[in-house]
């Protein structure tokens, strides 16, 4: 097995959770937390035709992975799952959730399972882009978590680029021209940002929107130009 360039940042053994993890930022978050050496387990719907190409991404890593399906909104399956992980892995310790749908509210009907798939304190991370309304889900997440030393933040990001997989090629264009870094953002910066969030320096961040896109958005709030 080839170790990675980049820093393992104390992840090793540890326990996580990548909701629609087969694709897009889920991927790429699954990705990193592999290459760190966590165990990933990624959820999936029963009509997901990207499986098989995650499990081939994924494979030859520091980290393991697993598949299982997972209706997000289907609260019984939730604790299932939940229970599920603590009996054969002892515990969670990161749950990423990889917002595909601005409906959030799901995650405010598992507070409690949870919270008490958490052994000894863990992360939580809701990772998607800007329009999805994660603030108002953070603040209420971080006070309910908090209690159980929990830690939860969102990362999000205006667009990212996918390359030959771009559904708007000239956007991606045009606001690499305009990202005070030169680029749009891939997405393993977003990988690399829900990473930091999990590490044990990262504790004392909570509550918190990271936007993640090399500058971009500083520009739009001040109306500056490059």
């Amino acid at each position: 097995m080839i170790e990675p360039l980049n820093t393992r940042l104390g992840l090793d053994g540890k326990i996580a959770l990548v909701t629609s993890g087969t694709h897009g930022l889920g991927l790429a978050i699954a990705s990193k937390l592999c290459d760190s050496g966590a165990h990933v387990i990624l959820t999936t719907s029963d009509d997901d035709v990207d499986i098989e190409r995650a499990k081939t991404v994924l494979a030859g890593r520091p980290g393991s992975v697993a598949v299982t399906q997972l209706d997000i909104h289907d609260e019984h399956s939730v604790r299932l799952l939940f229970d599920q992980i603590k009996e054969q892995r002892g515990r969670l310790d990161v749950f990423v959730h990889h917002a595909v749908s601005p409906d959030l509210t799901p995650l405010l009907n598992i507070v409690e399972p949870l919270a008490k798939a958490f052994v000894d304190g863990g992360r939580v991370v809701i990772a998607g882009y800007t329009v999805t309304p994660v603030h108002g889900v953070i603040r209420t997440l971080a006070l309910e978590m908090a209690w159980y030393r929990v830690a939860v933040n969102a990362v999000v990001t205006t667009v990212v680029d996918n390359g030959p997989m771009n559904i708007d090629p000239e956007l991606v264009d045009r606001l690499t021209v305009k990202s005070p870094s030169g680029r749009v953002t891939l997405p393993q910066d977003i990988g690399d940002a829900v990473a930091l969030l999990c590490t044990d320096e990262a504790g004392w961040i909570q509550g918190q929107v990271i936007t993640v896109d090399g500058g971009l958005e500083l520009l739009e709030r001040w109306g500056e130009t490059r």
